[in-house]
Order: structure tokens, then C-alpha cells, then sequence
């Protein structure tokens, strides 16, 4: 099923998202090319002030976290099958998680700037039955978005484009991107259209259907899929506490000797605590 993305479908996508983050996933009419195109406004800025950031710090996270939902590209659509993406260095790690129903988390340790000079990323992807594929190759570019291309290059091989805008400001943050694949047997026609139409354009003030619209511009665009997105951490007192029985029970006890278990979640920083009664020792 699609929909073209004509006006009436940009007006039906205005009212219903208004100023909530969402992906939209379109297709040209004739050629196998695929456009993922986000806006993560509220899910980096929550990312931001859960974990504390400002400054470069702040823009890796948010990089971060839109590479994880363009990987969500690589996972079947509207699924709980995850993407986590990573960017270790000397000086620190970047981490990020996204699943097929738009739902991304991420921490930062220490302080891995951009401008690196070696490191690896590592993206995992849930395949069918929860069973996950590693790809690992070393961190190459200047940025993150040269990065996440050149993984795509060694480890997905297929032709992709993409780019991500980030943006802090009072009011919050502006956080949109896109991914644009193109198969095997398109045109080479319509290769140099899509080229064409990436220089020309531009994230301000546009939202991802218009966005998509001007990627695909004189090739028909057509809605093919739709996710909203959200920071969302699933962890709960009973992950936490099975955490903490993993330990060997010497040092377990050595903890609860000086009072309650903490365990604190990497990702959302929610805390929990746990005393000797609770954990039934």
C-alpha cells in the first residue's frame, strides 16, 4: 500500500504528527530507491538532558542517536527488532540503540570528540528470532556522518546517501536526516537526478515529507511507510535486580554490607536500589 505525497498527504501528515518526531519512508514510482527521512527534535533534546550534555558532547549524542534510527533501515518496519550502533575510541564511547518501532536510547562515557584519529564502530542488528549480525570496521572521517557512510560502503554495500542537521537553541534542538538507497538495476539517469536533487537541498525548515518530496523531486515520490519516534528506555527493577545476580555472591554481599544495591541505567540514568530483603539474601 502507498500514498502519493501529494499536498493532501503533506496536510494529513502536518495534523496528525503537529510537532512530534517521526520517520517517513517513500519510494520513487519506477526505480528501486528507498528514502528514510527523520525528524528527532524532541528525542535528541531528551537525550541531552537526561545524560547532561552541552557542547560537542551534546552534538555526538545527537548524531548518535538519529545514526541509530537510520540504521532502523536495515530491521524490518514497525517491528521490535533493534539496531545498536557504536563508536568506541581511546578517549571514549558513544552508544546508541534504535528498534523498527522508532524507540532510540543512547549514552555517552568519557569524551570521544569528533576528529579522531583511530577507533571502530560497531553496529548490531537484530535478525529473525532476536539473532543478531556484527559488523565492526574502524572509524573513518572527520565526523559521524562520514562514519555511518563509510559503513554502509564497506558493510552493507549498496550505493546510500545520507546526511544529518543538527541544531541547539533555546527552545530545544533540530535534529533531521535522511537515507537514501539506491538498488541495483535503477537507472543511472536516475542516479544523477537524486545527486542533483541531494546538492540542492536543504533541512531548514522542512519537515521529512518535504524533505523526501525534494529528494525524490520529478521522480513521483510516493509514502510507503510512517514511524513515529521517541526516547524510550525500556529497563526495569527486574532487569536491575537480575544485574546484580550475575555477581558472584562474595562480592554481592561485600555491597550490601555497606547498604542497599544501586544499579543505575546507562541509558535513562533511572536508579535502583535494592536492599538484602529484596534481593532475598
Amino acid at each position: 500500500m502507498y500514498r502519493d505525497l501529494d499536498a493532501q498527504t503533506r496536510e494529513d501528515l502536518r495534523l496528525y504528527f503537529q510537532d512530534r518526531d517521526y520517520m517517513v519512508v517513500s519510494v520513487p514510482k519506477d526505480e528501486l530507491i528507498r528514502v528514510y527521512t527523520l525528524q528527532a527534535n524532541h528525542a535528541v533534546a531528551v537525550a541531552k538532558r537526561i545524560h547532561n550534555l552541552e557542547g560537542q558532547r551534546a552534538e555526538l549524542m545527537g548524531y548518535a542517536i538519529m545514526s541509530a534510527l537510520l540504521l532502523t533501515s536495515l530491521v524490518k518496519h514497525a517491528t521490535e527488532q533493534k539496531v545498536l550502533f557504536k563508536v568506541q575510541t581511546d578517549s571514549g564511547v558513544v552508544v546508541s540503540e534504535a528498534d523498527g518501532k522508532g524507540r532510540v536510547r543512547g549514552f555517552i562515557e568519557g569524551d570521544p570528540q569528533e576528529g579522531w584519529v583511530s577507533g571502530v564502530l560497531t553496529v548490531v542488528k537484530e535478525l529473525r528470532l532476536g539473532v543478531p549480525y556484527t559488523s565492526i570496521v574502524p572509524v573513518v572521517g572527520r565526523n559521524l556522518k562520514e562514519a555511518l557512510s563509510f559503513y554502509f560502503e564497506q558493510s552493507e554495500q549498496t550505493k546510500t546517501y545520507l546526511d544529518m542537521h543538527l541544531e541547539f537553541t533555546s527552545a530545544g534542538a533540530q535534529a533531521k536526516a535522511y537515507l537514501v538507497q539506491v538498488l541495483s538495476g535503477v537507472s543511472q539517469r536516475s542516479i544523477d537526478l537524486i545527486e542533483e536533487n541531494l546538492r540542492n537541498l536543504s533541512f531548514l525548515g522542512k519537515r521529512p515529507e518535504e524533505i523526501a518530496i525534494e529528494i525524490l523531486k520529478d521522480m513521483e515520490p510516493r509514502l510507503i511507510g510512517l514511524k513515529e519516534v521517541e526516547y524510550y528506555c525500556p529497563c526495569s527493577e527486574e532487569i536491575a535486580r537480575s544485574s546484580l545476580m550475575l555477581l558472584q555472591e562474595e562480592e554481592l554481599q561485600d555491597i550490601l554490607n555497606e547498604g542497599p544495591a544501586e544499579v543505575v541505567c546507562k541509558f535513562c540514568k533511572r536508579v535502583y536500589r535494592f536492599s538484602r530483603e529484596q534481593l532475598m539474601l
